[in-house]
C-alpha cells in the first residue's frame, strides 16, 4: 500500500490514541481534529491496524513481565541457597516459590483439561 499523506497521518494517530488519555489530545497532538479521528475509528481497515497496535503493545508488555518474573524468581532461588540470609528471608522465599510452583502446576493441569475438552467436543461435532 502506498504511503500517502493520510496513511502516515493514520499511523500517527494510532500511536497517539495508544499513549494519550483521550480521542480529542490524540488528534491534537496529531493536527487533526477529534471528528477526524472519530471517523477514522468507524473504518474497518483503521479498526483493524488500531486493534493490531493495542495486540502488539500489550505482547511487548507482557515480554517484559515475563523477563521480570523469570528474574524475580532468580532472586527468590538466590535467597533460598544463601547461607547467609536471614531465615525469615529464607522461609518467605521458599515459601512463595512453593506457592508459584504449584499455581503453575495447577494452571498447566487446567490448560491439558480444557485442551482434551475441546478436542471431544470437537469429535463430537
Amino acid at each position: 500500500m502506498k504511503n500517502t499523506g493520510k496513511t502516515r497521518l493514520q499511523t500517527q494517530a494510532i500511536s497517539a490514541l495508544l499513549t494519550k488519555p483521550t480521542i480529542e489530545a490524540a488528534a491534537k497532538s496529531c493536527g487533526i481534529t477529534g471528528r477526524t479521528l472519530l471517523t477514522w475509528l468507524q473504518q474497518p481497515k483503521f479498526q483493524e491496524q488500531y486493534a493490531q497496535a493495542k495486540h502488539d503493545l500489550l505482547e511487548g508488555a507482557v515480554n517484559r513481565l515475563r523477563t521480570a518474573g523469570f528474574d524475580a524468581g532468580m532472586r527468590l532461588h538466590k535467597i533460598v541457597n544463601d547461607p547467609d540470609a536471614p531465615i525469615t528471608a529464607v522461609v518467605s522465599a521458599a515459601g512463595r516459590l512453593l506457592e508459584l510452583l504449584l499455581k503453575s502446576v495447577e494452571i498447566e493441569d487446567l490448560s491439558k483439561r480444557l485442551d482434551r475438552l475441546e478436542a471431544s467436543m470437537r469429535a463430537e461435532q
